[in-house]
């Protein structure tokens, strides 16, 4: 073979060498995008280059949980926190290889975007995954609470000043219409069914998400402590958190919890009338005058509205809870005091304390002069 041949057999081997790379890194190009989106357009050819080359060898643990068995862990990043620091907080939490996430948000661009804020991760994520909770607008961990004896109403209003991505409205209709096959009690209204308290959640939590947590709250920290005793009581766990919504309205002070709930069961037994102001006050809704969704003081027009909530009128439960009461009222209105109590009025000293009473009598006797 001449000179002149084997420069060509050379350049042709060239050639397909260089093809076959090309083809090759082509395919990779291809297979990375189609799994994980192209190269952020920041980077330079060299870097689109190397970093599509690492991603193609990595896709199969990018698509993977980081770490199955890893505990979720609350991942906070500050205002000024760069993020060699932020992925190393993520690989000590989550058990992980940092290098994936420094990769892949190179890659992608995301090393750029990721937002201050607490985020609750876990090792089920993969780690496209994880930047999403960490890069989209509204994932961060938000503060949300409310007070014992707050109505639906009164809940739907902090809903629309917290930011959630459902309204008040939405939040109103679902709660009011709940499955009653997912409900604790098997009702329909999940009034008084929310347990009071200061919560952490994601600000993009759907509303589905949002009334399935406060269920699953509610299961845990009131029906499974507390229905037996309701029952022993000769209660049902529905009534049971009536009776425990009227004391939340009715009480100023944890020390009266379980002599309030005294006096109702009394007059349970009694068959009385509750005759408690605060039913009156929930049929009645929102005041416009004082803005507020428990009327004070009550007129005797008031406590005479035709309504199946107002105890003045009716006798034995409401259909439903009045507000939602904590864990503390609950267990006093399922292990109340034994008294022979049935009046209770509040005292005229401006203090959060009531007189009890044993007859009518003495009852009157308190009323403020």
């Amino acid at each position: 073979m001449n000179k002149k041949s084997l420069l060509l057999s050379a350049a042709a081997g060239i050639f397909l060498i260089t093809a076959a790379a090309f083809f090759l890194f082509r395919s990779r190009i291809i297979r990375t995008e189609k799994a994980i989106g192209p190269a952020s357009a920041g980077l330079s050819p060299v870097q689109r280059i190397r970093l599509t080359l690492e991603c193609s060898g990595i896709l199969d643990r990018l698509s993977a949980p980081v770490d199955p068995g890893s505990a979720r862990f609350i991942l906070e990043i500050s205002d000024q926190e760069d993020v060699s620091s932020v992925i190393q907080k993520i690989s000590k939490g989550l058990g992980c290889d940092p290098g994936l996430f420094r990769t892949y948000w190179i890659y992608t661009g995301s090393d750029r975007l990721i937002r201050p804020g607490r985020y609750v991760l876990s090792g089920r994520l993969t780690v496209p995954e994880i930047t999403d909770l960490v890069t989209a607008a509204g994932k961060s961990l938000v503060q949300f609470a409310f007070l014992s004896g707050m109505r639906l109403e009164e809940i739907a209003e902090l809903i629309d000043a917290t930011g959630f991505s459902f309204t008040g409205e939405e939040f109103l209709a679902a709660a009011r219409n709940f499955d009653p096959n997912l409900h604790p009690a098997g009702e329909r209204s999940l009034e008084g069914y929310f347990v009071p308290g200061r919560y952490e959640m994601s600000r993009g939590i759907t509303l589905e998400e949002f009334l399935s947590n406060f269920v699953s709250v509610f299961e845990r920290r009131i029906r499974q402590p507390y229905e037996a005793a309701f029952i022993a009581n000769g209660l049902s766990l529905h009534q049971g958190i009536i009776l425990s919504s009227m004391i939340a309205r009715e009480a100023m002070s944890e020390s009266e919890y379980r002599l309030i709930a005294s006096v109702f069961y009394n007059r349970i037994a009694a068959g009385m009338k509750f005759e408690s102001d605060p039913t009156a006050q929930y049929a009645i809704g929102l005041d416009p005058f004082s803005g507020s969704w428990w009327k004070n003081p009550l007129t005797a027009a008031d406590v005479s509205i035709n309504s199946a909530y107002n105890t003045y009128i009716v006798n034995g439960f409401p259909p439903g809870p009045i507000c939602s009461p904590d864990p503390a009222i609950v267990e006093a209105a399922a292990y109340p005091e034994r008294t022979d109590f049935y009046y209770f009025r509040a005292k005229c000293d401006n203090t959060p304390y009531h007189n009890f009473s044993r007859t009518f009598e003495e009852h009157v006797s308190y009323a403020c002069r």
